[in-house]
């Protein structure tokens, strides 16, 4: 953390799909109507006072109470609405908990999105990359095009032609809807279902996707991407991303290793629900399952190591398995307790733009509010001194049929110090292995 007060942070202002503002003043943060509903007034140049939470109207000056909407002064009287309002950076804390989004694919509705749409880091990056790479002319797939924020960004760069793949067919249409509203309707091409089983009718220059979890994998996407490149991209396009790292290291969160054993994670529903969702997973204990945590890097009791690289590549991704074994060795450099360990990935998107989500700012914004980091724990905390050694296996193995985005992580080594072995630990998301 930084110490840096956000409520003396000078007011932000930033447009959103569906014609709505997200406005950040004296640490609170609000997501409103985009246009003054008085006479449609772009409220992006409007003026903030953070002392009263109010906006005004750049054209005629009508003012709005940001909290509830209300019309303060001015020609009009009809409110403005307000989507959100709370305490940014969010509702998230440092070494909170919550059940891994990546595991809840298929159930991601409009909130999740919208969690998606406000997230800094995420958007920053790939719109820059989008700008960078989109020529005029190009044809583009969006894949996994979410409420279309991708595809607009292309179209915007000048691409002639995006085809947006979604397996939602309700967030699909809000896409259409969004793009349709902004000017793009004839060059938005929605399609609707699982991309291995549809077809494009012509290649495409640029396959565009955010289908990445926050251990890179946990959403499939080498597979998903292997073969869009094969039948979707032509010969000599791009692919955005490039190349994905994914990353573990060993982690000292306390903090976090208390709530799986306390109430659970922030949003399982409390103790009593948080035992029944594992065990309709099948799940033999809170050890058996991967979560979304924001970990400080303060916490790294040793040097990430590398568990995975994702190269577009045709000569590359030819030998991509889904399925991989990769035994890690970590030196401990601090002494501390060891809980688990953090997953995050680094995405090449652009020549110029890579994408970190390894920070744990949360105040100052390098943090992903829709990724966090990916924390995997262990059952029994583990006291360590500086160099005690740390060795893990870790595993994954893809989806059975019929599970495109599924897979099983497991982690198991061993805790030493010296020649004698401390502790052990072996944990899985799904069965055992023989």
């Amino acid at each position: 953390m930084t110490g840096r007060d956000p409520a003396a942070e000078p007011p932000s202002l930033l447009e959103l799909p569906g014609d709505r503002l997200r406005v950040r003043a004296a640490g609170r943060e609000f997501v409103i109507d985009a246009s003054c509903p008085h006479r449609k007034g772009r409220l992006v140049h409007g003026y903030v006072n953070p002392g009263t939470l109010r906006i005004s109207c750049p054209l005629h000056h009508s003012s709005f109470d940001l909290v509830t909407g209300c019309a303060v002064r001015g020609p009009g009287d009809d409110p403005l609405t307000v989507y959100r309002a709370g305490i940014w950076p969010g509702y998230y804390g440092s070494e909170q908990v919550w059940l891994p989004a990546s595991e809840q694919l298929l159930q991601w509705g409009e909130e999740f999105h919208e969690l998606m749409l406000g997230d800094e880091l995420r958007m920053t990056a790939f719109r820059t990359a989008i700008a960078e790479v989109v020529r005029p002319g190009d044809v583009v797939l969006d894949l996994g095009t979410g409420t279309g924020i991708l595809a607009r960004w292309a179209l915007e760069a000048g691409a002639a032609r995006v085809y947006g793949i979604d397996l939602n067919e309700k967030v699909l249409a809000t896409a259409a809807e969004r793009l349709a509203e902004a000017g793009f309707a004839d060059r938005f091409v929605p399609l609707s279902g699982l991309s291995f089983d549809l077809e494009l009718p012509e290649r495409v220059d640029i396959v565009i996707s955010e289908i990445m979890g926050n251990l890179a994998d946990n959403e499939n996407f080498s597979a998903i991407l292997d073969d869009a490149r094969e039948r979707f991209l032509r010969p000599g396009g791009t692919m955005l991303p490039g190349l994905v790292d994914s990353f573990l290291v060993p982690v000292a969160a306390e903090t976090a290793h208390a709530q799986l054993t306390g109430e659970g994670p922030r949003d399982a529903g409390g103790r009593e629900a948080f035992a029944g969702l594992l065990a309709a997973r099948g799940a033999q204990d809170p050890f058996s399952l991967y979560y979304d945590t924001v970990l400080p890097i303060a916490g790294h009791l040793a040097s990430p190591r590398l568990i995975r690289r994702y190269d577009p590549a045709p000569a590359a991704a030819a030998g991509t398995e889904t399925s991989y074994r990769v035994p890690l060795a970590y030196t401990v450099q601090r002494d501390g307790v060891f809980t688990g360990f953090k997953g995050y990935f680094v995405a090449q998107l652009s020549e110029s733009v890579a994408l970190d989500i390894s920070g744990d700012d949360i105040e100052g914004r390098t943090t992903s509010d829709s990724w966090k980091h990916c924390y995997l724990p262990v059952e029994r905390p583990v006291r360590v001194r500086r160099g005690d050694r740390i060795a893990l296996t870790f595993t994954r193995r893809g989806g059975r049929d019929g599970e495109p985005f599924g897979q099983t992580y497991s982690w198991e080594g061993q805790v030493l110090s010296g020649t004698r072995v401390v502790d052990r630990f072996a944990h899985s998301t799904g069965p055992a292995t023989d």
